[in-house]
């Protein structure tokens, strides 16, 4: 897994994900160990739909679902020196 901070070039909304099979704790046949109920999801990423605001650096693997989910025409590098700078007026 290789990370690299990218800036979002464009507003977006990743939808959310589909609930499979739920896991019961300790329901046979769930496959659910006791103490450990879970729910997977599919054709999304997570529960909820999710925004993603332009301009926010996010870090990221290229070759995971939330880049795919993204685009990655959605997406540019992180210029250090340029992206980092803040121009908020703090000093004179």
């Amino acid at each position: 897994m290789a990370l690299n901070r990218y800036v979002l070039t464009a507003t977006v909304v990743v939808p959310a994900g589909t609930i499979t099979t739920p896991i019961v704790a300790g329901e046979p046949g769930t496959g659910g160990a006791a103490g450990f109920g879970n729910t997977s999801t599919s054709a999304g990423f997570g529960l909820w739909p999710q925004t993603f605001i332009s301009g926010t650096a996010i870090v990221l693997d290229p070759a995971g679902p939330l880049f795919a989910a993204i685009g990655a025409g959605n997406l540019r590098l992180f210029t250090q020196g340029t992206d980092d700078a803040g121009h908020a007026a703090l000093s004179n």
